[in-house]
């Protein structure tokens, strides 16, 4: 199973071939989205690993503007490696806007919208079992509390917590179940790469 900071670097890689700086400059700014912001010497260690694993190969970008630098390119092997993280199943976290679906969806969606569409399926299935089973505890005791406890205040203070899982998940499903329609209507206008997603052949031979 790949870590989080190797399935970003290989599904970013997937994209294009990136300098590890590009790599950094792109998580330095995408990556609280998904939760995740690793030092800059944490992402060089990734990638020795990537390479020593022969998910990458490099080639030296001779650049006018400052130091020439290392590229790292997916090889058929790190694409492998993707590809079998992005078919595993996916197990929805219990909080509802974790970022690990929006981070693995936006990832692995480049598969084609089968994919995407097999990813949300389990996303919103897992959702709406957890709107339907959500139970909230107010079960307090003012006379057994550490402190003196303001009966109404806490009703208050419950309700208002109450709202807002309410509202966080009703507008989380909401764009699930839109997704889910939306994709499923469209699933037949996109060409779906995932069965015979390869190298490119220009990649081929430079491999």
């Amino acid at each position: 199973m790949l870590n989080k900071l190797e399935c970003i670097i290989l599904g970013h890689l997937v994209r294009k071939p990136m300098a590890g700086y590009d790599l950094h400059k792109w998580l330095n700014q995408e990556g609280p989205f998904f939760g995740y912001t690793p030092q800059p010497s944490q992402i060089y260690r990734q990638l020795t690993k990537c390479l020593d694993k022969g998910w990458v190969d490099i080639t030296i970008d001779q650049r006018t503007t400052g130091p020439d630098a290392k590229v790292y390119r997916l090889t058929g092997t790190g694409l492998a490696a993707f590809r079998e993280w992005a078919e595993s199943p996916h197990e929805p976290t219990v909080r509802p806007l974790d970022a690990d679906f929006q981070m693995r969806f936006l990832l692995t969606g480049i598969l084609g919208p089968d994919v995407a569409l097999k990813l949300l399926t389990t996303e919103l299935d897992f959702r709406r079992r957890q709107q339907r089973e959500k139970a909230y505890s107010d079960d307090i005791n003012p006379d057994e509390a550490a402190i003196e406890i303001d009966v109404p205040w806490n009703q208050e203070l419950i309700r208002l917590g109450r709202e807002r899982s309410y509202l966080l998940g009703t507008t989380y499903l909401t764009w699930l179940e839109m997704a889910h329609a939306r994709l499923s209507e469209q699933l037949e206008e996109f060409s779906s790469p995932a069965q015979n997603l390869g190298l490119r052949q220009d990649d081929k031979e430079s491999a």
